[in-house]
């Protein structure tokens, strides 16, 4: 099949991904910004964003329904995300803007803004932004090669938070002002980022309009689709998958800063982790094109899942070893970053087989339940960092911690994310769509002209 997108077109689209993983990156702060600078109990702050990240997760299904019936002059998904751009940036604002206040508005005013920020913006564009991969493109290269530029610049954007903040933060002196003057500009830059996609990107594959006779479809019930979503045996590995690499996204993202400030000495050696990081990056995305076209997408994860086995083995032969965790680190981001790059194409190409097995495009709805699993991960991953804490005594309020309170940060660093490796690993074992996937392409074709 002929390739659909033009490397530049990719490159825009790619800065959506950029945009929103700054976002994220910031997010994946907030526990620590919760319990080292506003000062809120760290068992409290993981109930917290489990319960703001499950009632977001429920919103996700219904941003599904709703841009499967999108009907606008730019498209189903791609308009939210120009409606999003500026709410991005106020809702990252209100974030960390937490006022110095009583314990109880503090806790409120914690709910309230990562309600806003999950339910009210980011939702509203991780489910279209997700969606129009389906929408752009069945072309199976131009999926591959959209999802490695969308990990590369997530990766980069992501990176980028986790390298820079803290350090930039502390030297403008680390207190609450601060904070919320460098999230102000982080949020500009993901809140231009976003526009940028929007600007590049053109939808080709409605789910509401049949473009042999220009009419409007109409659209699936809600349960019939979900039904026949999980009758999608493929759907269904992805989506546990999702759940399970979310719950590692989760914990990178955060529980490196207590390890590097807890277990190592010095939190500013977080920003040396992240960076160490970018040579796996570098490579791995030198090397994912050649690689997925001689082992495939689903092999390619897991040759990355074995060798980011080995780096977390080697980070337990001296977890108090900083020469032997950042060496561990760099064999373990090779384990998650094929995996970054894989999940999208493989989640999209789901679709195209629900189709041919079932008769029905759904597109919203995958990816809105997609986004549901991945949150309920990311929820499960950031609440257990908070729930360990408090059950290692960890302290907010004092520079050394119980020995307790460290075996948990060793915990969630290693331990957790070992056993995470390993369940992924094996049910992508049981994935084997893609040897299927150019025969189903061609009978969705026939069955089009037979219609036509």
């Amino acid at each position: 099949m002929k390739r659909e997108l033009t490397n530049r077109a990719l490159l825009g689209d790619a800065m959506g991904q950029f945009g929103l993983n700054i976002a994220s990156g910031l997010l994946g702060l907030v526990t620590y910004y919760y319990t080292d600078i506003v000062g809120v109990a760290a068992g409290l702050v993981g109930t917290i964003m489990l319960l703001t990240k499950v009632i977001d997760a429920g919103a996700d299904v219904a941003m599904g329904v709703m841009v499967d019936r999108t009907r606008s002059k730019h498209g189903q998904a791609r308009p939210w995300l120009l409606w999003m751009t500026i709410p991005l940036l106020i809702s990252t604002l209100l974030i960390f803007s937490v006022p110095n206040v009583g314990a109880t508005a503090k806790i409120t005013f914690a709910v309230v803004t990562n309600l806003l920020f999950f339910v009210g913006v980011y939702t509203p564009l991780t489910i279209p932004y997700g969606s129009l991969m389906a929408l752009t493109t069945k072309n199976s290269t131009d999926r591959s090669l959209m999802g490695a530029y969308r990990a590369g610049f997530g990766y980069l954007g992501g990176m980028i938070t986790a390298i820079a903040f803290l350090p930039i933060v502390n030297a403008m002196g680390g207190g609450r002002t601060q904070w919320t003057i460098l999230a102000v500009i982080f949020g500009v830059i993901a809140s231009g980022s976003v526009y940028i996609a929007f600007r590049s990107t053109k939808e080709k594959y409605s789910t509401t309009l049949m473009k042999e006779t220009g009419e409007l479809k109409k659209s699936l019930p809600f349960q019939t689709a979900l039904k026949l979503l999980f009758k999608n045996k493929y759907w269904l590995i992805i989506f546990f998958v999702s759940i399970l690499a979310n719950i590692l996204f989760a914990l990178s993202n955060t529980a490196g800063m207590y390890y590097a400030k807890y277990v190592w000495g010095n939190v500013n050696l977080v920003s040396i982790m992240g960076a160490i990081g970018l040579i796996p990056t570098v490579l791995i995305f030198l090397l994912s094109g050649p690689s997925m076209k001689r082992f495939g997408r689903r092999n390619t994860a897991l040759i990355g899942l074995v060798i980011g086995i080995i780096g977390l083995i080697i980070r337990l032969i001296d977890p108090t070893s900083i020469v032997i965790g950042l060496v561990g680190s760099v064999f373990q981001s090779f384990g998650m970053i094929p995996l970054m790059v894989v999940m999208s194409p493989l989640g999209t190409d789901t679709i195209e087989y629900g189709e041919w097995k079932h008769g029905q495009r759904i597109v919203g709805l995958t990816n809105s339940v997609n986004s549901f699993g991945a949150k309920m991960g990311m929820a499960l991953g950031t609440a257990l960092i908070g729930w360990l804490l408090a059950w290692g005594h960890y302290n907010e309020s004092a520079s050394v911690q119980p020995d307790t309170a460290k075996q948990m940060i060793i915990v969630f660093n290693i331990y957790i994310p070992l056993i995470v490796y390993i369940c992924i690993a094996v049910l992508l074992l049981f994935f084997s769509l893609e040897k299927q996937y150019t025969r189903i392409l061609d009978d969705l074709e026939q069955r089009k002209q037979t219609i036509i």
